[in-house]
């Protein structure tokens, strides 16, 4: 008998949002949504992993910003406003940081405006650290 990964249409649905996970982590795909009214960012475990924070740490739109090296911070800040006020469609920089642990590592950033009627404005997106990625 086949294996449902040897089918044409791999029924996807049997993957649980563990499976995700794990496959996300090892790719090191983190996910964001920052709330750019209010300056809240929320995050994937992942993607605090990516700037080498813990689970459980506070990560602030602030945080981030200071770990930005100083030269990659202005076209990092022009994109997300290019984003915001709608001359972009989506959000697409890569930029390098240092982490608390004095590491620099190069991020690829990727997100679209969420803008739903009566719902907060925000920008939803991913992050993943493409320092060791050959390409």
């Amino acid at each position: 008998m086949d294996s449902p990964l040897n089918t044409k249409k791999a029924d996807v649905s049997m993957i649980c949002d563990a499976h995700w996970d794990v496959i996300f982590d090892h790719v090191r795909l983190g996910f964001w949504e920052f709330e750019y009214e209010s300056g809240i960012l929320h995050t994937s475990y992942t993607c605090k992993r990516n700037y080498g924070l813990l689970p459980d740490a506070s990560f602030t739109f602030d945080n981030l910003l200071s770990m930005i090296l100083p030269e990659d911070l202005d076209h990092m800040q022009d994109e997300i406003q290019l984003t915001i006020s709608g001359e972009r469609s989506s959000y697409n920089v890569q930029y390098r940081i240092k982490r608390p642990d004095g590491s620099i590592r190069k991020m690829k950033v990727d997100g679209i405006m969420v803008q739903e009627i009566g719902e907060i404005n925000k920008i939803v997106g991913t992050s993943q650290d493409i320092t060791d990625f050959k390409g």
